[in-house]
Order: structure tokens, then C-alpha cells, then sequence
């Protein structure tokens, strides 16, 4: 299982459209909209898409299952390819093995911004949020988060190939 987070609202059909990309010739494609049940078949990939509170981030997309291999990352590979065919900016967690975070950081991200990889900060966002903050006056509230996800630095990932499309 892994999931990646989008910087616009797709559709189950843009979604299909991309995985039948990456997806061998008659794989079983399963992509749910918010809120569906577990379906009783996953087939060869099972995906639900995701909405999040935050406004710059608004979509989560989830793979459940993917019995077919995208490579050594294919959270990676799927942004790369989604930011590549939407024009879209792209969150994924960040690989201990790509960049030197601890992997229990929740805040760490690697972020495919304008085709670029960048080691990210999500703390404070809103998507990461909320967040019990103390105030002047002793108690404790909470807060949605409002800084914009923190670019880093500048990181080199090798995602994989994007698939030439198959015929759908």
C-alpha cells in the first residue's frame, strides 16, 4: 500500500486513464471515489481517491493493492507520471533510502514540484493538521495549520521510466 497527495482534484476516469499507462495490457483496474466500500473483487490494482482539508493539496490518492510491479518506488513512479500527463505538483513520503530523514518523521515529504524533486516540509500545513497549540494563556486549541508545504532542497530521484501509453 502506498499513497500519494496532488496539488488538484482528479476524477476516477483521469485516474483509470493513468494507471491503464502503467498497468500491463488487461489488468483489472479498481478506482473508487471518496467514501466507496471495500470492493469484493480488488483485481490486479485496487485505488481510492482521498479529498483533504487542505485547499493546495485537495486529493489523496490511495493504491490499496498493485499486483503488477511498478518499480522499487511506485509511489514515485505513479507521481511522476500523474504530475507528468496532469501538469500537476505531487507529495509522496520520503524514502529513507533516497534522502537522509528519519522515516517515522510524518512531516518529511518528497515533493514533484514544477518536474522537479524536492525534500519537502510538511509541518504546519494544513493538510498535516490539526494541531493542539498552547496559547498565552495556558490552554490548550487547536489549530488547521497554515504555512504552505516548505521546500527544502533540491534532491535527485530515479523514479523510473514513464511507460510509453498502452492502447486502452
Amino acid at each position: 500500500m502506498f499513497s500519494i497527495t496532488v496539488s488538484r482534484a482528479l476524477t476516477v476516469a483521469d485516474v483509470v486513464a493513468t494507471f491503464v499507462e502503467l498497468a500491463p495490457p488487461g489488468a483489472q483496474l479498481v478506482v473508487q471515489p471518496p467514501g466507496a466500500d471495500v470492493p469484493d473483487d480488488v483485481g490486479s490494482l485496487w485505488a481510492s481517491l482521498e479529498p483533504t482539508e487542505d485547499p493546495a493539496w485537495p486529493l489523496g490518492l490511495v493504491v490499496h493493492v498493485h499486483a503488477f510491479d511498478l518499480g522499487p518506488h511506485p509511489d514515485l513512479r505513479l507521481a511522476q507520471h500523474i504530475g507528468e500527463r496532469f501538469g500537476l505538483d505531487v507529495l509522496c513520503g520520503a524514502h529513507p533510502s533516497l534522502v537522509d530523514v528519519d522515516p517515522q518523521d510524518p512531516y518529511y515529504a518528497l515533493a514533484l514540484v514544477a518536474g522537479r524533486w524536492f525534500l519537502a516540509s510538511t509541518a504546519h500545513t494544513r493538510l498535516m493538521g490539526p494541531y493542539s497549540v498552547r496559547g498565552a494563556d495556558g490552554l490548550l486549541r487547536e489549530e488547521p495549520g497554515d504555512e504552505p508545504v516548505e521546500l527544502l532542497r533540491q534532491v535527485v530521484v530515479e523514479a523510473g521510466p514513464s511507460p510509453s501509453p498502452h492502447p486502452a
